[in-house]
């Protein structure tokens, strides 16, 4: 009987030494496994990003790098009209004219935008009510083809005026602050600015004004005068390129130069009197008045 209870004891005993041996052996393995094991990360979405407006873009103005970048977009608003980084190139982008507004951080769409050589994208860069007339010029008429698309110029008329019976020379600013919208068929500065003598020059001008061109062009030549880059304050320069809209129209001209103020040898033209006779007669009876001319 104590044989029994003795074996009992020690198989117990044995049982118990080698059941808490392998829960040891157990945890050490699972330890190591744990620690040799890369840590295995789920993989991040991939993340659309789409070309925005990077400032508040108003209609017809020709858009710039600086105007432009790639912003992520939610994929469950990603609209297939969206211009997607990779698929497309942002310079592509650079240098056309926006048909319609477009709000800061609002993606960009080719519907939106309007590029060089498509149809009306010369009609989107004008102002509203403005037009557009193309005048001739050449390297002196044009200042050397250092005028480009988005400069300001004065347009003076030279021709020939008969005063007394005789031809006088005569100059006169006939516009002035005029838009430049063109150079020949290019509505884009040349790269680096480089020079361009150019045949053609388009202009924004109103209605009116291209009736008066029209008739400039027909009395004499036409020159263009550049004018320096205007101001929107006393501090800030409006930056080359194409403006949101001409914030002024262009002016009728006020000066005007003589021959003789030119050449010392040509006697200046005799001015108008102030005086006007009127001659009645009544009955056989002739009566003279004189009466001095108002200024309008």
């Amino acid at each position: 009987m104590n044989f029994n209870i003795r074996s009992v004891v020690l198989i117990c005993v044995a049982l118990g030494v080698a059941g808490f041996t392998a829960f040891l052996a157990r945890g050490w393995l699972t330890t190591e496994t744990q620690t040799n094991t890369p840590t295995v990360h789920a993989a991040a979405p991939a993340q659309t990003e789409v070309l925005v407006a990077k400032m508040d873009i108003p209609t017809g103005v020709l858009i710039k790098q600086d105007q432009l970048r790639w912003q992520v977009w939610p994929d469950q608003n990603l609209s297939e009209t969206y211009i997607r980084k990779g698929q497309r190139s942002l310079d592509a982008y650079i240098g056309t004219v926006a048909r319609t507004a477009i709000a800061a951080g609002e993606p960009i769409t080719d519907a939106r935008l309007v590029k060089p050589g498509e149809q009306g994208f010369l009609a989107a860069v004008l102002a509203p009510g403005m037009r557009a007339v193309t005048v001739g010029i050449s390297a002196t008429s044009g200042i050397a083809g250092f005028i480009f698309p988005g400069d300001h110029v004065d347009l003076v008329l030279s021709h020939s005026v008969k005063v007394d019976g005789a031809n006088r020379r005569a100059s006169e600013t006939v516009l002035t602050d005029v838009r430049v919208l063109a150079i020949d068929q290019s509505l884009n500065s040349p790269k680096e600015n480089a020079a361009h003598v150019g045949k053609t020059a388009t202009l924004e001008v109103t209605p009116k004004q291209v009736e008066q061109i029209n008739v400039a062009r027909q009395i004499g030549g036409l020159s263009l005068s550049l004018r320096p880059l205007r101001k929107t304050d006393q501090n800030q320069e409006v930056a080359d390129g194409f403006q949101p809209f001409a914030v002024t129209i262009p002016e009728t001209g006020k000066t005007h130069t003589w021959d003789s103020e030119v050449s010392r040898l040509l006697p200046p033209p005799h001015p108008k009197s102030d005086v006007q006779t009127v001659n009645l007669s009544r009955g056989g009876k002739n009566s003279s008045y004189q009466f001095r001319r108002q200024e309008k």
